[in-house]
């Protein structure tokens, strides 16, 4: 009798690790081409799915949790080229993401919290060349702001506080000479601002 118990209930434990387990799902279009396909378990996505364009090129690779966003995600653009990598975690951008011109060269980086911008995220140009950099806290720019020309020459420099333009601002010629500088409040120009011509300091009046 203990024994018939004891094989019902290791039966009873297969037919359920059984239904639990993950079933290969495959979407299509109208067309009939792939749209998407990855693992369900018990309804819900999990693990790696892969998106395709409606001519068939790779779309996204993404990794599921509970039907929920959880792990890396790469985006790709219609020619199959990488667009981005995002971490994804419950559903909420976290930590590093990258981002990439069609030449594959990186344009942009930085990091999320709560699926805002959180620190410092760095823009650059095509040709690889640092184009800005500028801090942000709880999605708003808030610290350090710098801009470059292409040929990699310092042309502003100034600082945010809670999104909005703060503290000492100046900005340089494409030579990298010094043009203006000024104070910045709450997002508007204010206090004395200068001008710097041919060596000489100068007020400099603003609107």
């Amino acid at each position: 009798m203990k024994a018939q118990l004891r094989l019902s209930f290791i039966l009873l434990l297969i037919c359920k690790f059984l239904f639990v387990q993950a079933q290969i799902e495959k979407q299509y279009y109208e067309n009939g081409l792939l749209r998407a396909e990855g693992e369900l378990v018990e309804g819900e996505k999990t693990g790696e799915w892969k998106f395709y364009y409606p001519k068939g090129t790779l779309q996204a690779i993404e990794h599921y949790k509970n039907d929920t966003l959880n792990g890396e995600a790469q985006s790709y653009d219609f020619d199959g080229k990488l667009q981005s990598r995002e971490n994804w975690i419950n559903g909420s951008l976290e930590d590093s993401a990258f981002y990439y011109y069609p030449t594959q060269q990186l344009k942009r980086e930085g990091a999320y919290k709560n699926s805002q911008y959180e620190g410092v995220w760095v823009n650059y140009y095509p040709t690889g060349v640092l184009k800005r950099t500028l801090a942000y806290k709880n999605g708003f720019p808030d610290g350090v702001w710098l801009y470059y020309s292409e040929k990699g020459v310092l042309l502003q420099k100034g600082f945010y506080k809670e999104g909005k333009e703060n503290g000492d601002w100046e900005f340089y010629s494409k030579k990298g000479k010094l043009m203006y500088k000024g104070t910045y409040e709450n997002g508007r120009k204010a206090g004395n601002w200068i001008e710097i011509k041919n060596g000489k300091e100068r007020p400099f009046k603003y609107k």
